[in-house]
C-alpha cells in the first residue's frame, strides 16, 4: 500500500522543490532584509518569506520541527511575524554560505513548501496519527464494548467476535470461535438493507434453555467468510461484520453488502422466545450508515478546446454543423469549443437558435450542461434542475461542490460559498487552466471581506507560469484584492502595478488602473489631480458597467476617508445603479448606507466637522432609500430621528419612527427615541410615550421625555417632579415653567430663584425669569430672596420685587386697610397699561 503523502512529508527529508541555477549564489541587497510574515488559516499555519528572487532550497525534518536551507545570504526580518497554533518559534542563522531557517513546531506537524511570485512559503498542518494494528484493535474493542454495554452480547461473546473479525485470521480459528457466539440475543424483524436496519429498533429475546446452539458446521462458513472480509475501511469493516453476525443469529438472511455476500449466509431458525421482547436501543447507535463513496465527475472539460488552434478548428466545427443540418451532436461539439475558449455569449447564442432535432438522453444532458457552464461564466443563475447540480444516486460526485459554490457565488450566498470553498478548490484541479482561471475569478469576485475564503480559492491558480498577459493581470488583480482585505497596503500596490502594466484592455487591467487612481487621490500636487481625472474618466465612460461600479466604489471610499460625505453619497448612488448582479445588493448600496451612518452620527471618528444639520437632513431625505427596510436600516432611521428631534422637528421624527421594525422597537435605545417623538409631536400619543418609557432605564433623557408626556396630559406638577435634581439650564427653566403652569406659586418662585442664580442664563431668559418670579412672589405673598444684582435691571418686574421685599407687616383695623390700599396703588403703577375698548 503506498504511503500517504502527509506521512511521507513528515518522515523523510524534502529535496529541492524548485531550483534556479541563475540564483545559485543569491544574496540579498546590502542593507535590506527579507520580510517574513505568518498567517493563521482554518486548517494550517503559513510562513512566507518575501525573497524576490528564489534561490535553490531544501527542507528536512528535524527532531522538533523543520529545517529550511536557502542557498545564499539572506538577513531575515522576523519583526512582523504573528503567533501560530502550529508554530512554537522561528530561528535563523548563516552557515557555510547558506541561510538556515529553523521552524520549531507545536507537537507533530506536516510541512509542505512551495513558491509563487518571488515568495517562498511553508504550510504546517497537524499530523494525523498513523493507523497501526494496535490502534485498529483498540477501535474494535471500543465498538464491541459499546455492544456489550447496550446488552446486545456478553463479554465472552464480544471477545469471540473480535477474534473472528480480525483481518488475516485463519478460518479455522474463526470457526472455533463461532460456537461461543451462538447464544447472542436474536434480533426481531431484521431490515433488508443497512439503512433500514439502522432505522429499526432492536429487541432482545433470551435463548430458551431447550434450544440448540448454532451448529459449528453452519457457523464455520460464516466465520470463514468474516475472516476473509476485504479491508476497504477498517472501522467500517468491523461495523459491517458485527451487523452481519447479528443478522445471521437472528435467523434470517442479511442484505447483500460489499463485506458479506448474502449468498454465503444460510438461514437459521430462530428459537422461540421465553418471554415478551423488551425494547432495546436502536441498531443505528452501533451501526451508522456509512458515507457514500466518492466518484469522478460524470463529464470532463479537458477536450472542449481541442488540440488544433482556434482559427483552424472553428471552421471545421461550423462546417460539420452545417453539413449535419444543425445536428445535436455537432451543435454540442461547437458549444463546448466556444465554452472552452471562454466565449460564453457565443455559446448561449448558438444553443438558443432553433434546432432541427429534439435530442434526448445523454445528448440532451450534454447540451444542458454546456449551456449552464456558459451561464456561470457570465454570472447568471442556474435552474435547480440543472445537471451540474444533480447528485449521483450511489456516490458523491467530486465536482459537485464546485458547481454548488458557483451557484452560491452568483446568488450572493457568501456563507455557502465559504463552506464549499475548500472542496471547490480541489475540484478545480481537474478543470483546464483557462476555464479554471475564469471560474476561480467568478468565485473570487463574490467574496467580500473574507480573506480566508479568498485565499483558499486563489490557491487553485497559484502557479504564474503558462498564463497569457490577460490571465496574469486577472490573477494579480485578485491577489491585490486579497492584500487589501488583509490590510497589506504595500502588497496591494505591488499586485496592482503588475496587473496594470500590461498594454491590454481587459477588465482586470482596467480595474487595477482605477484602483491605483483611487489610492493616489490623496497625493498632493499634480499626481493627485491626475488620479482624480483618471477615475472621473472611468466613471463617465463605464457608468453602467462593472468597471464603472468598481471605479465608483474606489472613489467613494476615498471620499469617505477624506470626510466628503455628500460627494461620497453621490458617487455611491451612481455605483449602485451599475450593479453587475441584479437582485443582489450592490456594493454601491452598502457604501451609501455606510455614508448615511457617518452623516447622521454625533461625530466622525477622525474628528472632522460634519455639515450643517439642515444639509445633513437634506442629504438624508435625498438618499433615504439606502436605509434598508427592516432591522438592517433601523440604526440609520434612529440616527435621523435624533437629529430631527434636536432641530425641533418632532412631527417628522414621529413619521419616520413608524418605519422602525418591531424587533428594534423593543430595545431601550429605540424606545427612548420613539417616546421622545410621541411626547413632542402635536399629533403624538403621550400615553404611548409613557408606555414605551416603562421599559427604559430612568436616566436623565428618559425623565425629560416623561416630563414632556405628563405635561401633554395636563399633569404639570408630576412633570416638574421628573426634573427634580437636574442642574442643566434648560431643565431648570422647564421645571420652573411647569410649576408656574400648575399655579404652585411658592414652588415656582423658588424654582425661578434657582434659574436666576445660573450665571450662564441669557439676557432675554433672565428678563422673563425676573417677571415670572415677581408674579409668583406677589401671588404667594412671600419674599423672593434673590439678590438684586441677579435680577434684570430697568424693568417693572424688578421694582415689583423690591416693593414686595419692603412691604410692611400686615396691620389690623383702619391702618391696615389704608396700607393695603396704598400698596395696591403702587403695584398698579408698576403694571403695564391695559388697552381699553
Amino acid at each position: 500500500m503506498p504511503m500517504r503523502r502527509s506521512l511521507l512529508l513528515a518522515s523523510v527529508a524534502l529535496w529541492p522543490l524548485l531550483a534556479y541555477p541563475a540564483a545559485a549564489q543569491a544574496t540579498a541587497p546590502e542593507g535590506t532584509a527579507v520580510r517574513v510574515r505568518t498567517g493563521q488559516h482554518a486548517d494550517k499555519g503559513r510562513v512566507v518569506l518575501h525573497l524576490g528572487s528564489l534561490p535553490a532550497y531544501t527542507m528536512r525534518k528535524i527532531s522538533n520541527g523543520y529545517e529550511l536551507r536557502l542557498r545564499g545570504q539572506f538577513p531575515l526580518d522576523l519583526s512582523t511575524t504573528r503567533r501560530l497554533s502550529e508554530l512554537a518559534g522561528i530561528e535563523s542563522r548563516q552557515e557555510n554560505g547558506e541561510t538556515v531557517v529553523v521552524l520549531r513546531t507545536e507537537g507533530e506537524q506536516n510541512a509542505e513548501a512551495g513558491a509563487f511570485d518571488g515568495m517562498l512559503y511553508v504550510d504546517l498542518r497537524p499530523a494525523q496519527p498513523p493507523r497501526t494494528p494496535a490502534t485498529l484493535e483498540a477501535a474494535q474493542r471500543r465498538l464491541l464494548d459499546d455492544a456489550v454495554r447496550l446488552g446486545l452480547m456478553k463479554p465472552e461473546q464480544a471477545s469471540a467476535m473480535l477474534q473472528a473479525a480480525r483481518p488475516g485470521q485463519p478460518a479455522a480459528r474463526a470457526a472455533a470461535a463461532a460456537p461461543a457466539v451462538a447464544s447472542v440475543p436474536a434480533l426481531v424483524a431484521p431490515a433488508t438493507d443497512a439503512q433500514a436496519m439502522a432505522a429499526q429498533p432492536v429487541s432482545r429475546v433470551p435463548v430458551s434453555p431447550g434450544s440448540q446452539p448454532l451448529a459449528p458446521a453452519t457457523a464455520a462458513p460464516v466465520a470463514a467468510q468474516l475472516a476473509r472480509m476485504p479491508s476497504r475501511d477498517d472501522l467500517a469493516s468491523l461495523r459491517d461484520a458485527v451487523v452481519a453476525k447479528l443478522a445471521v443469529l437472528n435467523g434470517a438472511q442479511s442484505a447483500p453488502s460489499p463485506t458479506l455476500p448474502a449468498a454465503t449466509v444460510p438461514p437459521v431458525a430462530a428459537p422461540e422466545p421465553a418471554a415478551a421482547p423488551a425494547p432495546a436501543p436502536a441498531l443505528a447507535e452501533i451501526a451508522p450508515t456509512p458515507a457514500m463513496p466518492a466518484c469522478r465527475a460524470p463529464f470532463s472539460m479537458q477536450g472542449w478546446k481541442g488540440e488544433a488552434p482556434f482559427v483552424e478548428r472553428l471552421p471545421v466545427l461550423r462546417a460539420a454543423l452545417a453539413l449535419s443540418d444543425q445536428g445535436a451532436a455537432e451543435l454540442a461539439d461547437l458549444a463546448e469549443f466556444y465554452a472552452g475558449h471562454e466565449l460564453a455569449r457565443e455559446t448561449l447564442e448558438i444553443l438558443s437558435a432553433p434546432q432541427a432535432e429534439a435530442p434526448a438522453g445523454a445528448l440532451r444532458e450534454r447540451l444542458d450542461r454546456v449551456r449552464d457552464v456558459a451561464r456561470l461564466l457570465l454570472g447568471r443563475p442556474l435552474s435547480p434542475s440543472s445537471p451540474l447540480l444533480a447528485a449521483a444516486a450511489d456516490c458523491a460526485r467530486e465536482d459537485l461542490p464546485l458547481w454548488q459554490a458557483l451557484a452560491a457565488a452568483v446568488s450572493g450566498d457568501g456563507a455557502t460559498l465559504a463552506r464549499l470553498a475548500p472542496r471547490a478548490r480541489a475540484a478545480l484541479r481537474d478543470v483546464p487552466q483557462d476555464l479554471r482561471l475564469a471560474l476561480t475569478q467568478r468565485l473570487a469576485d463574490a467574496v467580500e471581506n473574507d480573506p480566508a475564503t479568498l485565499r483558499i480559492l486563489l490557491g487553485a491558480v497559484r502557479p504564474a507560469t503558462g498564463l497569457t498577459p490577460e490571465q496574469s493581470a486577472a490573477r494579480s488583480w485578485q491577489y491585490a484584492r486579497l492584500a487589501r482585505q488583509e490590510g497589506h497596503r504595500g502588497d496591494e500596490t505591488q499586485y496592482l502595478e503588475q496587473a496594470a502594466n500590461g498594454a491590454g484592455r481587459s477588465l482586470p487591467e482596467m480595474f487595477a488602473r482605477a484602483r491605483l487612481a483611487a489610492m493616489n487621490l490623496g497625493r498632493p500636487g499634480a499626481e493627485g489631480r491626475r488620479a482624480e481625472t483618471q477615475i472621473n474618466d472611468v466613471l463617465r465612460t463605464y457608468r453602467h458597467d462593472a468597471l464603472g461600479e468598481e471605479a465608483a466604489i474606489a472613489y467613494a471610499n476615498r471620499l469617505l476617508e477624506q470626510g466628503a460625505l455628500g460627494a461620497a453619497l453621490g458617487v455611491a448612488d451612481g455605483a449602485s445603479q451599475a450593479s453587475a448582479r441584479p437582485g443582489v445588493e450592490s456594493r454601491g448600496a452598502r457604501l451609501a448606507a455606510t455614508a448615511l451612518r457617518r452623516l447622521l452620527a454625533e461625530g466622525t471618528p477622525e474628528g472632522r466637522p460634519l455639515p450643517e444639520p439642515a444639509e445633513r437632513l437634506a442629504l438624508f431625505w435625498q438618499y433615504e432609500g439606502y436605509a434598508t427596510p427592516g432591522e438592517r436600516g433601523d440604526d440609520i432611521r434612529l440616527a435621523a430621528m435624533r437629529l430631527l428631534l434636536r432641530q425641533g422637528l418632532a412631527e417628522a421624527a414621529r413619521d419616520l419612527g413608524q418605519q422602525i421594525s418591531p424587533a428594534t422597537t423593543r430595545t431601550p435605545e429605540a424606545a427612548l427615541v420613539l417616546a421622545r417623538a410621541e411626547a413632542g409631536a402635536a399629533q403624538g400619543d403621550p400615553r404611548r410615550a409613557l408606555a414605551l418609557l416603562a421599559a427604559v432605564p430612568a436616566d436623565e433623557a428618559a425623565r425629560r421625555a416623561a416630563a414632556e408626556a405628563l405635561a401633554r396630559l395636563d399633569r404639570p406638577e408630576e412633570a416638574a417632579a421628573q426634573l427634580d435634581g437636574m442642574r442643566d439650564t434648560a431643565d431648570l427653566r422647564r421645571r420652573a415653567e411647569l410649576l408656574f403652569q400648575a399655579q404652585s406659586w411658592r414652588a415656582a418662585g423658588t424654582a425661578y430663584g434657582e434659574v436666576l442664580r445660573d450665571p450662564g442664563l441669557p439676557a432675554d431668559a433672565r428678563t422673563d425669569a425676573t417677571a415670572r418670579l415677581a408674579n409668583a412672589a406677589a401671588l404667594a405673598q412671600q419674599r423672593a430672596g434673590v439678590p438684586a444684582e441677579l435680577l434684570a435691571t430697568g424693568t417693572a418686574s424688578a421694582a415689583l420685587l423690591r416693593l414686595t421685599e419692603t412691604a410692611p407687616p400686615p396691620a389690623s383695623g383702619v391702618a391696615g386697610v389704608r396700607g393695603a390700599i396704598e400698596r395696591s396703588r403702587q403695584i398698579e403703577a408698576l403694571l403695564p397699561p391695559v388697552g381699553g375698548t
